[in-house]
């Protein structure tokens, strides 16, 4: 991917989101960080910038499509485009499917799903355009092997392994590549019980940063699955 366009990545407040944006800084990777939450989201840019100056924080809900095109014409005209997005923002939720409201389904899908789909609408035409690009969806291990008490969550999470698999089908041959991540247990701030022997984010976040830096055009990251030893 051209160096000088940024890595757009949602969620980059928090969790997974916010130590692969630390990560990527470290690598000197120019940075789009897109959160909900401007006062977290302020203070992760505030940490990237020191190894990566061009570093720039973006407040928009992803769920919101006015929002998200406002947002990715700042983009444009901040950086002039982007090589690589990563849809990294979700939210979850551990219960029983009796004690699961639709709302909140209709809420999952709407940040998990929807906010990828808006942001990859957003981003894809450049994409095609040029050529090349690089499309990373966070998803979880819950899309492949889903567990009890976690319908919405797995269900919305399977939607983006089906996003993944049929988007990439469908845009391969014109130079662009679509990842499905599926990150195990992790210790983030997502609702759902957390064990000792989870991974940190820091080790989904070297899992990006080895997708993102496999730049050979005929390499391609299509699945990987990031589990804890043991669960």
């Amino acid at each position: 991917m051209p160096s000088e366009r940024p890595i757009l990545l949602t969620g980059a407040a928090s969790g997974i989101g916010r130590a692969s944006a630390q990560a990527l800084a470290a690598k000197g990777h120019p940075l789009a960080l897109i959160d909900v939450n401007p006062g977290m989201l302020h203070e992760v840019v505030g940490i990237c910038q020191k190894s990566s100056a061009r570093t720039r924080g973006f407040t928009c809900d992803v769920t919101d499509q006015a929002a998200v095109t406002r947002t990715w014409q700042q983009i444009r005209r901040e950086f002039g485009g982007a090589g690589i997005l990563i849809n990294c923002a979700g939210i979850g939720q551990f219960a029983p499917f009796l004690e699961t409201e639709p709302a909140e389904w209709l809420r999952m899908f709407n940040v998990n799903v929807m906010g990828a789909v808006h942001m990859t609408r957003a981003v894809l035409p450049d994409m095609l355009a040029a050529g090349e690009g690089l499309i990373v969806n966070v998803s979880s291990r819950m899309a492949l092997d889903p567990h009890p008490n976690t319908t919405a969550y797995a269900a919305s999470k399977g939607a983006i392994h089906a996003f993944s698999k049929a988007l990439a089908m469908e845009v391969k041959d014109r130079g662009i590549k679509v990842t499905f991540l599926a990150p195990g247990g992790t210790k983030t701030n997502i609702a759902t019980p957390k064990h000792e022997g989870y991974l940190e984010p820091s080790a989904i976040a070297d899992a990006i940063v080895y997708i993102v830096e496999n730049k050979a055009k005929n390499v391609w990251v299509r699945d990987l699955v990031v589990l804890p030893l043991g669960f």
